[in-house]
This record gives C-alpha cells, structure tokens and sequence, in this order.
C-alpha cells in the first residue's frame, strides 16, 4: 500500500465483499431469506462460490456485516452541514427511523439478524446501533440537550433498547407505519428526566398521543 491507499487487489477484495453483500441483501428482500442460497447469492455477484467463503463462513454471516456497513454508512451522512438537522437529539430521531427502515428491519431478516448478533462478532467497534448513539448522545451533551451527568453509554443502550421495543411493537403489533412517531414520543418521554437546560420539552398531548395513550 502506498500513500495509504489502498492497493488495486485490496480495492478488488473491497469491492467483491460489497457486491457480496448488496447482492444478499436485495435476494433476502425479494425472495425471503432461507429462500436464498448461498449459490443464489455469487451467482448474483458473478462470483464463483467458493469466493463468498473467503469473506463470510456462513450465509448468516453476511448479516452483521450488511449492518455494521449501513451503520457505517449512517455515521458519515448525519451532517448538519449537509442538511441534517443541527440538533443531536433530532439526528437521533433521523437516524433510528432511517435505521427502521432499512430491509434488515424487517421482520424475518431482523430475527436473523438478533440471532446471528448473538453468536458472532463480524461488526467491529464503532460500527454498531449503540455506537452510533454513544456519539450522537455525547453531542447532545455537548451542547446542553442532554444532561451531562449521565452516562452516554448507558443513555445510548436505553435509547436502543426502546428503538428494538418499538420495532417489535410494530412487527407483532400490526402497527407497521407507527415507528417514526412511536420512535419520535419515546426519546421525548425518555428526555423527561435525561434532558438538559438546552432541550424543550414537546406538548404533553403530543407525547401521548405519539406513546398511543
């Protein structure tokens, strides 16, 4: 590697692991996933099988590493200069509904997914769901919508822990166009007690009705 770029053959590895990856990621969405094969997937990538072994022991594999790129990918475009909003509370809110609705979100590749987190550790650091949160949640305190007194590692595992209630509430709830606003009432419940002199609570009726009191 020169300059620190990345070498022609490393940027091929890069680029085959992402054809990889997409080409899963579409065929779970079309055809289900226990639907697709392993075969389903090189094929789409125009790999040779085999190749797919190289970066992924399994099919199940693939799933925590489709996450940790969104994520990924997620942490890069929260910009307020690019027209996000300026508030860390709102990008927050942004970046759990962007979250919901990527196709891993859905409710047989999210129970892959839950199975497979719990096994494996293909998603490296700073390239999870709580990562995220830990840096938009130190933002807020940075600026005085969240209190500073609080752990954000903690704040960031109980604003995930209800992002993952509410997205159950949804699946098995028959609730399927409520998050964003379920998402939206939850963090504002949660910020009662956690937010800072900065942060406005909304109107109580708001609230409620967002919770579906």
């Amino acid at each position: 590697m020169s300059g620190g770029h990345p070498s022609r053959r490393e940027r091929k590895k890069l680029e085959t692991r992402q054809s990889l990856m997409d080409s899963a990621l579409r065929l779970f969405d079309e055809r289900g996933y226990d639907a697709t094969t392993v075969k389903d997937i090189t094929d789409s990538a125009g790999v040779a099988k085999g190749t797919f072994f190289n970066y992924f022991d399994t099919k199940e594999a693939i799933l925590p590493a489709i996450a940790g790129d969104r994520l990924e990918e997620l942490n890069g475009a929260l910009n307020p200069r690019e027209g996000d909003p300026s508030s860390p509370i709102a990008r927050i809110k942004v970046a759990l509904c962007l979250v919901a609705e990527h196709p891993l979100c859905k409710e047989e590749l999210a129970h892959q997914l839950f199975a497979a987190m719990m096994t494996r550790r293909e998603v490296g650091p700073g390239h999870t769901l709580r990562d995220l949160l830990v840096r938009l949640v130190e933002q807020a305190q940075d600026c005085g919508e969240i209190r500073r007194d609080l752990d954000a590692l903690y704040l960031a595992g109980v604003i995930r822990a209800l992002f993952f209630q509410r997205l159950a509430l949804c699946h098995y709830g028959n609730r399927p166009g409520a998050l964003p606003e379920l998402i939206d009432a939850s963090i504002d419940v949660l910020l009662a007690g956690a937010g800072g002199p900065a942060w406005r609570a909304p109107e109580r009726r708001d609230v409620d009705r967002g919770m579906g009191s």
